[in-house]
């Protein structure tokens, strides 16, 4: 019992420090990938992706909040 404590715990130790880690060059091509893969302008793209940087701390952190993306969205057309 107390390793399956212990292995919770570091599972839950690195989740929370990978996902509260900023924007990665990664999370930033991926969102650019995405947008792209959705035939939009890659103007929009890079247009959207500045102000969800912006207002979102990681890409998890935006993922949680895609109610508030058609603001935005239409903040770069």
């Amino acid at each position: 019992m107390k390793i399956v404590n212990i292995t919770l715990g570091v599972l839950t130790t690195f989740i929370l420090a990978t996902s509260c880690s900023g924007w990665t060059q990664k999370d930033k091509e991926r969102y650019l990938n995405e947008c792209e893969k959705a035939k939009l302008d890659s103007t929009f793209c890079n247009c959207s992706l500045e102000k969800i940087t912006t207002k979102y701390s990681s890409f998890e952190h935006a993922m949680r909040n895609e109610n508030d993306f058609p603001e935005i969205f239409n903040a770069c057309k």
